[in-house]
């Protein structure tokens, strides 16, 4: 709440919620306790602040919760990483589909491997491969392979290698199973939580 409220005094008019169940880097708030915080305190300011959630979130299912926690919005990663257009390697959106929650991990090695120097408060979450099994809970001696390692990492990252190279993808995995164009995802997810939100009230 520390982060909210600094932003928020900084004057800005969108809050992005992150909780721990997203996809790379972020801390260890929930998204159930995190989101209703944010949108509390964003009330309280006395300004018209939107407030977004992030992190989980994959279906309409997802948004619309998100709205009944008092989000305005939904920041959706993950899912579109599965879309016709992301950018990301095709055997890393394979890779997505494909994955199970059981196959998610929130480690420091991907970073170490880039050569990235985060805070030791974010690590970041990502899919299981070969390389986090390695390493994970050895960062020290993938510290001290050095260079090395870390140039066998950036070839692997280029040639699109995700037993090596990392995938950061959130909670939300178990319910992406298809590789789709944006436009039909979205549309999915905004009629999804139209339907759910009309199934509450009605």
């Amino acid at each position: 709440m520390t982060q909210a409220r600094q932003v928020l005094d900084g004057g800005a008019d969108i809050v992005v919620a992150q909780a721990s169940e997203a996809g790379g880097h972020g801390g260890g708030c929930l998204t159930f306790p995190l989101v209703p915080a944010v949108a509390d305190l964003a009330a309280r300011s006395g300004r018209k602040v939107l407030v977004v959630a992030a992190g989980g979130i994959a279906d309409g299912r997802g948004l619309a919760a998100t709205l009944m926690l008092g989000a305005d919005g939904a920041l959706i990663g993950t899912r579109f990483l599965a879309s016709t257009e992301s950018l990301i390697a095709p055997t890393a959106k394979a890779r997505v589909v494909s994955a199970s929650g059981d196959d998610k991990l929130r480690t420091k090695v991907l970073d170490i491997a880039r050569g990235y120097d985060w805070s030791d408060e974010y690590s970041g979450r990502a899919l299981v491969n070969r390389f986090s099994k390695t390493w994970h809970g050895r960062e020290d001696a993938l510290i001290a392979a050095g260079a090395d390692e870390r140039r066998r990492y950036a070839a692997a990252a280029a040639a699109g290698d995700v037993d090596t190279a990392l995938v950061f993808a959130g909670e939300g995995v178990d319910l992406i199973h298809d590789i789709e164009p944006a436009g039909v995802i979205l549309n999915r997810i905004v009629t999804e939580a139209e339907l759910a939100l009309a199934q509450q009230f009605d």
